[in-house]
Parts: structure tokens; C-alpha cells; sequence
């Protein structure tokens, strides 16, 4: 029996792993999260259905995130994570190795990296590439990378921002720092803790981000927040202004900030000049947090733009290097 090769571009996330085969357009995204049963050690659910046990299972299942800041954490779970979701995408593994192209964060060691690719050969992916995160981002929103002009991406994920510059088909500068949605996130918890003795869930901290924060709104527009409370366990209601949260979630943005600045300083002139022109690319998930654009461009006096479909971004760059394998091989693969 023959064995059929599929191409398959991964974007193995922190919080979520986006994933298409060979030419398709259509991406399939699950989050990054296992259920386990530690009574019997074996897997009882897994992405979205494990996320939504988050804080409503008993003490018996724990729920894991294989990877932290954009690199694997716990080893066995990200290789039986990536399992299932092949086995999704290509069908029974022993009649399909896939190629595969894995985005990887830019500030991944080599240990890192090896780790990604052994738990990805694990898995049953007969032959791993690995592409740096802001290279994909860049590539997947059609920015002119090969060209002789200064291209720039902030790409914004859960666990980390990427920031790459590119000319001629190469990386002249970049940062990558541990940074992104989980933090804010944190930010959000740590305003309720402290400013309400209040502890709130999963949900009610992703809705306050998604729909209520928003960085040059009105400081007086407010929600109401349900949780607990942090003494006592019994429920609270409380009312927010955003005026009173901002100043938490702008201490996250500014370390996207200072890590920006200092990239823009290693940038030669020319080529910042070409970027106050065509102006900076967000992408990633945390890009479409409400008055990023604006808030980044009054502190760096330049343009930012929010891509289309940002959070496709790097997984659309992965499928594109692993069709166009051989011309990107040697200049931008990690």
C-alpha cells in the first residue's frame, strides 16, 4: 500500500491551534487545551469541550495548556494534542504521513525548537519545518518581504508579540517578547482583586476584554461585572468605569511599546522611512483589542494598521512557505 504525503500548515498556539491542509482555504481552529482524567490519567476532552470544564470541574480532571509563551510546557500533552488534531485534519495517521509547517516563536531556544519538532515527528508527521512566528504573520498578510523597502509586523498573540522588520527577503530586525493576551487578561484579574475584592471566571474576564475595553474610549462608559467575593466566596455584582481598568491594561500595551521602540532604533533609516510611509501591521488575536491602533500610533508616531483577519495570519503564512517550500527554505525558515 502506497502512503499518501498531505501538506498541512500549523499554528500551534498558546491558547488556540489553527491548522489547514495543502491548498484550502479553509482554516480549522481549536483551543490549546486538554481535559485529563487523573484517576485514570487518560484524556476525557479536548479543545474547546476541555476549555469550557475551565473552573467547573471537579478536583479530579485537570485542565492543560501544552504551551506557555509560545513554547511548549508540558511535552506529552502538546504531542497528544497535535495527535487529534492531525488525525482531524488528514485522516488515520498510518495511512497518511503529512509534511508539516509549525510556527514557532522567534525567541524559542534551540531546545525549544527541537522540542516542537520531535513532538510533532511524534505525533506522526513525517517530515517537521518550523517558521518564526512574525516571518508567517508577515507572509500571511501579503506584506512585500522580498522587495527592497522596509515592511514591519506586530503580530499579537496570547503568549507572546512579535515584532519583525523585513527587506529583501530578509529579517533586518526583530523582538519577541513574552507579552500578549494572557497578560491582559492577568491585568483584568488583578484590577478586580484589588480594586473590588472580587474573583471573576474565564468568561466574564474574555468578555470584559472583547467587548468593554477600549483604550482611547470615554473613561466614563461602564458594565457590570459578576463574580465572587474574594473573602467570603459569596456572589458580588459591581459596576465598572472604564477609566478605572485602562490604567492596567495600558501597563501590558507599554512593554508592546518599549520593546517597539527599541526595534525601531536598530532599523536603518531608509527603511523606517519607507515604514512611516506605508505605515506598521498588527496581527494576531490581541491586535483587535479595541483603540490598539490608535493608542500605538500617538506613542510611536507612526501609522498602525489592524490586517484583515488577523488572527489567520500566521497559519495563512505557514501554508504559503510550505507550498512555496524551496523559495523560502534557506531565508526564512527558522
Amino acid at each position: 500500500m502506497s502512503i499518501v504525503t498531505s501538506k498541512i500548515a500549523i499554528d500551534f498556539g498558546s491558547s488556540t491551534t489553527r491548522f489547514v491542509v495543502g491548498k484550502k482555504e479553509n482554516v480549522v481552529a481549536n483551543a490549546t487545551a486538554l481535559a485529563i482524567d487523573d484517576t485514570e490519567d487518560k484524556i476525557i476532552a479536548y479543545g474547546q469541550d476541555a476549555l469550557e470544564m475551565a473552573g467547573r470541574s471537579p478536583d479530579t480532571i485537570t485542565i492543560v495548556y501544552p504551551l506557555s509563551a509560545g513554547v511548549i510546557a508540558d511535552y506529552k500533552a502538546a504531542k497528544q494534542l497535535l495527535k487529534v488534531y492531525l488525525r482531524q485534519a488528514v485522516g488515520p495517521l498510518q495511512f497518511k504521513k503529512p509534511e508539516a509547517m509549525i510556527t514557532v516563536s522567534a525567541s524559542a531556544t534551540s531546545t525549544e525548537k527541537r522540542a516542537l519538532i520531535d513532538a510533532g515527528k511524534e505525533a506522526g508527521i513525517k517530515t517537521v519545518h518550523l517558521i518564526r512566528t512574525p516571518v508567517a504573520a508577515a507572509l500571511g498578510v501579503g506584506l512585500p518581504i522580498t522587495e527592497p523597502k522596509g515592511s514591519v509586523i506586530v503580530d499579537i498573540g496570547n503568549g507572546t508579540t512579535e515584532i519583525g522588520v523585513f527587506s529583501l527577503g530578509g529579517t533586518v530586525s526583530g523582538a519577541a517578547i513574552r507579552t500578549g493576551g494572557a497578560n491582559i487578561d492577568e491585568a483584568i484579574t488583578v484590577f478586580m482583586r484589588r480594586e473590588h475584592n472580587m474573583v471573576i471566571g474565564h468568561d466574564e474576564i474574555k468578555r470584559i476584554k472583547h467587548e468593554f475595553v477600549d483604550l482611547v474610549g470615554e473613561s466614563t462608559t461602564s458594565t457590570v461585572v459578576h463574580g465572587s467575593n474574594l473573602h467570603q466566596g459569596t456572589p458580588k455584582t459591581v459596576t465598572i468605569k472604564l477609566g478605572q481598568l485602562n490604567p492596567y491594561i495600558e501597563t501590558v500595551i507599554q512593554r508592546v511599546v518599549l520593546v517597539m521602540r527599541k526595534v525601531m532604533e536598530r532599523t536603518p533609516p531608509d527603511l523606517l522611512s519607507d515604514v512611516i510611509h506605508s505605515g506598521v501591521i498588527l496581527s494576531g488575536g490581541g491586535s483587535q483589542l479595541k483603540g490598539l491602533p490608535e493608542y500605538l500610533s500617538k506613542k510611536l508616531h507612526v501609522s498602525f494598521i489592524v490586517a484583515e483577519e488577523p488572527e489567520l495570519a500566521t497559519v495563512k503564512g505557514a501554508q504559503a512557505a510550505l507550498i512555496h517550500l524551496e523559495e523560502y527554505r534557506r531565508s526564512l525558515l527558522a
